[in-house]
């Protein structure tokens, strides 16, 4: 029993005097007020780093223009900087296949497509990529008669 007690009290020196040490002479609350402003910074490098990981947003939509017209307007966007972004057929005849790379200090990105409604589906590839190597990518199929509507 008076060995529990010994181990108790041991403890708890041994935990609270750094804390009563490095108090003494210092206005009361600044240990806390230090530990504070060590988990804010650690709180403002796991935001930068949350940004650093979070891949390209892709978004498109479809108008039609006629019967026989389809554009599609990408729409990328991101925390950081976008590098390039590519748009490639899937089997098509000819393919298309376009890469552009975005002008420095971008972080949204717009580009309207226009394509011809085809005999069978169409399925295109969208991918995107920032500064950080991150990337999205996103399949769209285009039924051929995706412009006739009731």
């Amino acid at each position: 029993m008076m060995n529990r007690k010994v181990i108790l009290l041991f403890l708890i020196f041994i935990l609270c005097f750094p804390v009563l040490s490095y108090s003494g002479g210092n206005p009361p609350g600044q240990p806390f007020q230090n530990l504070q402003q060590q988990l804010d910074k650690l709180t403002q490098q796991l935001r930068e780093l949350v940004n650093r990981v979070t891949p390209p947003t892709i978004s498109y939509t479809l108008s039609c223009i006629g019967a026989f017209s389809l554009i599609i307007d990408l729409s990328i966007t991101d925390n950081e900087e976008i590098v390039y972004y590519a748009i490639q057929e899937q089997g098509g005849n000819p393919p298309a296949n376009i890469i552009t790379f975005v002008e420095p200090g971008l972080t949204s990105v717009n580009y309207p497509l226009t394509v011809e409604a085809g005999p069978g589906i169409r399925t295109f590839l969208f991918i995107a990529s920032d500064i950080y190597g991150n990337f999205s990518k996103s399949l769209l199929k285009i039924d051929p008669d995706i412009c006739f509507g009731p």
